[in-house]
């Protein structure tokens, strides 16, 4: 059971402003962080030690959102390992999950984010446990593979809805109408996007940039061109500052409605308008992206000169950015090694301890304490597979080990996909895996062909050109009087005679 936090209700009007607080990272950073530590110095007056780091790790959050990564994360590391206070402690999990998503660092940040999430209780601040539902469904669906996991979205609706604030509404909406999009699923975001507009004409709170950017790409792909440049010449011109990047996003895409129109000339002008700010503020990724539009835009005007000299400052860039990145992260390295080290002598941490870092998956330790439970309760139905890639080792040999890291994490994705709805996945080392299905053999074997059907079809060419990838699956049902050694043994004989029999399929 998880502790209970001690506080008081709304004490001395901190848990309304901390609320209003988080909703206008989501809104308006005008002002914010001075708000927030005009908080964090009542609370302390007030011998509030709780409230005060709050406030304090909404700054973190201001800087992480304003480009300041690094010193947003560290903050909230430091607010971690202080803290013996549980509210205090899923906060900062959850600012660093922002911090280091916009860092690049998905997998890590995925799992602050499922911490941030976990450690709330009913009884907690009904702000908090919005934004960190919020947090934790836009993460995790920048996981996912080819499809939308609504599930997480909906949660985080129905808390805001029941929360009722206007900008916590609007944001959540925004990841989940961006999230179809990217997938394709347009009818969905459609009708995401028609929601946000109508939210923000009942509400009174303007769309702000970020918002205004996924309707506008959306009503793009409904060929709703006008609209679209209507409401993005409305938010450049009025919408509140917010993420550093969100700006230079709305003047890519109004670029692209440029260009798409003819109007080259007027893409320039934005594209020009774009870099200036993300030089400014320092935005490298934007900037890189806003070159690489310049540079299509100086060759569809036969400028193949600037096109070309566009075009290495793009990949120049671009190297730039992931060399920042990968400093940035390595700058915060001990402070999560030490935060890392603590947790494991915490129980509320353990499902950090039982994942795989590179497939998000659970380890070896996790499926072997699952199956040792499953077998000493009975549970029936279950089946077990073995899931082994096959020629791996030619995978990182022929192609590299960045290669080969890569295609685990698809793998790792496409059993997230199919296998999670009907029991657990885990990774066992190497290219190694164990399924566990709550289902009769006939079902088992139905979805450990679909997942061998989906790794022998997925496109790997994306990965390295020439890239193949197959599996070979050995099923075996649990029967009465197994132990884990028997029942792994038969599904690892099964697996033996998949290999056998020339790979790529599905014994049982």
């Amino acid at each position: 059971m998880r502790e209970a936090a001690v506080r008081l209700p709304a004490r001395n009007g901190f848990e309304e402003e901390l609320t209003a607080l988080v909703g206008a990272v989501y809104a308006s950073h005008a002002g914010l962080a001075d708000r927030a530590r005009a908080l964090e110095q009542r609370a302390l007056a007030a011998g509030d030690r709780q409230y005060a780091a709050l406030a304090r790790l909404v700054v973190a959050d201001v800087d992480n959102r304003g480009g300041r990564q690094n010193q947003g994360i560290k903050a909230a590391h430091a607010e971690l390992s202080a803290a013996g206070d549980r509210l205090v402690v899923a906060k900062a999990h959850a600012v660093i999950a922002g911090g280091l998503w916009r860092l690049g660092d998905n997998a890590e940040a995925v799992k602050h984010a499922y911490e941030a999430d976990r450690l709330l209780t009913e009884d907690d601040p009904l702000g908090l446990r919005v934004d960190h539902a919020v947090i934790l469904a836009a993460q995790v669906n920048d996981q996912r593979l080819g499809r939308v996991s609504h599930e997480e979205y909906r949660v985080a609706q129905r808390l805001a809805d029941r929360l009722g604030h206007p900008d916590l509404i609007t944001a959540n909406l925004n990841n989940w109408a961006w999230s179809c999009f990217r997938e394709n699923d347009q009818p969905t975001a459609r009708r995401l996007a028609r929601q946000m507009q109508e939210h923000s004409a009942r509400s009174g709170h303007p769309l702000n940039t970020s918002c205004a950017d996924t309707v506008a790409r959306v009503l793009m792909a409904d060929g709703q061109i006008s609209l679209a440049t209507r409401i993005l010449e409305d938010a450049l011109a009025h919408a509140p500052s917010t993420d550093v990047d969100a700006v230079p996003a709305c003047l890519i895409t109004f670029a692209e409605i440029k260009r798409a129109e003819g109007d080259v000339p007027g893409a320039l002008a934005l594209l020009e308008r774009c870099r200036e700010l993300t030089r400014r503020d320092d935005v490298p990724e934007m900037d890189a992206i806003a070159l690489q539009l310049l540079a299509t835009c100086h060759a569809d005007l036969g400028n193949f000169e600037s096109a070309y000299r566009e075009m290495v400052e793009f990949h120049q860039a671009w190297t730039v950015r992931r060399t920042e990145q990968s400093e940035a992260l390595a700058s915060v390295t001990q402070a999560r090694f030490a935060i890392d080290e603590a947790r494991r002598d915490r129980e509320r941490f353990r499902e950090l301890a039982e994942r795989d870092a590179l497939t998000g998956l659970w380890n070896r330790r996790r499926s072997d304490e699952h199956l040792a439970a499953a077998l000493a309760a009975g549970v029936s139905p279950m089946s077990v597979a073995i899931l082994d890639l096959d020629h791996f080792k030619r995978v990182n040999d022929t192609f590299s080990h960045e290669a080969g890291d890569s295609v685990l994490r698809r793998v790792g994705d496409m059993l997230r996909a199919i296998v999670e709805p009907h029991g657990h996945a885990a990774r066992h080392g190497g290219e190694e895996f164990v399924l566990f299905l709550s289902l009769d053999p006939a079902r088992a074997l139905t979805i450990c062909e679909q997942v061998r059907a989906a790794v022998a079809a997925y496109d790997w060419s994306g990965i390295a050109a020439g890239l193949r990838v197959t599996t070979s699956i050995g099923l075996t049902a649990l029967r009465p009087g197994d132990d884990a050694r028997t029942a792994l043994a038969r599904a690892d004989a099964h697996l033996y005679a998949a290999k056998e029999n020339g790979r790529d399929q599905v014994v049982a």
